[in-house]
């Protein structure tokens, strides 16, 4: 079965400060590990009764959970996961910034271009990185729009 990709908790928080405000399937929010292994909601619970909450650790945007948000809040420890389609249509209708992913015939590696559709110009054209796959350059062209170009 095909699932669909999300962007990475990184890129998640990129988006919630440049204005993403969309609702989402899916989102990042905290993680609650105990001696590195996850634990559920009842497990942190007891931990705390029997005294040992030091031994709790939370890690913020650690976990992508099954249950969608919007972005409204802004001091709200979770932040909408889009997929990476999404992103990419949001950055396309919000500030035309279109994002080209490549594969050359001669290249064994994913590349991608930055055009801005405002200017009718190429921001970056064919950006050689090391993506093995489509959704790594994806990921990249996002990443790199949201922290050099808005």
């Amino acid at each position: 079965m095909i699932e669909e990709d999300y962007v990475s908790f990184e890129v998640a928080k990129l988006l919630k400060e440049k204005g993403f405000n969309h609702w989402c399937y899916k989102s990042y929010g905290t993680a609650v590990y105990h001696k590195g292994i996850p634990i559920s909601f009842d497990e942190e619970c007891d931990l705390k009764s029997e005294g040992l909450e030091d031994e709790i650790e939370y890690v913020e945007g650690g976990y992508l959970y099954d249950f969608g948000c919007d972005n409204r809040k802004k001091d709200a420890k979770v932040w909408a996961a889009p997929t990476l389609q999404m992103a990419m249509k949001w950055l396309r209708e919000t500030f035309e910034i279109h994002c080209q992913i490549d594969c050359p015939i001669a290249a064994s590696n994913w590349v991608y271009g930055i055009r801005d559709l405002y200017k009718d110009e190429w921001v970056t054209l064919r950006n050689m990185g090391d993506y093995e796959t489509y959704e790594e350059a994806c990921e990249a062209a996002i990443k790199y729009v949201l922290e050099n170009l808005i």
